[in-house]
């Protein structure tokens, strides 16, 4: 009620629809808390910070565009671009649909964790998306050459040899 109050005395102050958007956020009502970071990076558009909030924000809610949207915003603004951006904004691109960009982005940080399991499996999963079965068959590889139990690459490289035409062999690896 305070923060509605201040609101009312100061609609100019950017800070005031912040607080109370991240108020909800902390509380994982993210759908009440939108409006209110959008009023604030609307008062004040230099916060960067605020701006890739928002965009998480929107990626929880599935909305794909504007979470691209908002965190390629805050990066241009100046966020920096640590793994965990750079991992943000290639899940982002991937989720709206933008599989290049999605991993070319995610390959850049590859090099910075060439183990990365999960890395090399958001990439694996982006080109069979993007019916890439090659690709996405070799970053698969790639995870079996580091552990050869992983039986979820098994499979997937299994589903890229059905997609490609050879049923017998992917079903084969499908079912080992």
């Amino acid at each position: 009620k305070y923060l509605d109050a201040a609101a009312k005395e100061q609609p100019q102050n950017a800070e005031i629809p912040y607080m109370i958007g991240r108020s909800y956020a902390d509380m994982f009502n993210y759908k009440l808390a939108i409006p209110f970071y959008q009023k604030a990076v609307e008062l004040d558009g230099t916060k960067y910070g605020w701006l890739y909030e928002l965009g998480l924000i929107y990626y929880s809610q599935n909305d794909s565009k504007n979470a691209l949207k908002y965190i390629r915003e805050a990066g241009d603004k100046g966020y920096p671009k640590d793994n965990g951006y750079m991992q943000n904004l290639g899940i982002a691109y991937i989720d709206a649909g933008n599989f290049d960009n999605g991993i070319t982005v995610l390959t850049e940080l590859l090099k910075k964790r060439p183990s990365d399991v999960n890395l090399l499996d958001l990439i694996a999963q982006s080109y069979y998306e993007g019916k890439k079965y090659d690709n996405a068959m070799n970053y698969w590889d790639t995870i079996l050459g580091q552990d050869k139990t992983n039986a979820s690459a098994l499979y997937m490289i299994g589903m890229c040899y059905i997609k490609k035409g050879d049923k017998a062999k992917g079903s084969q690896l499908c079912d080992k």
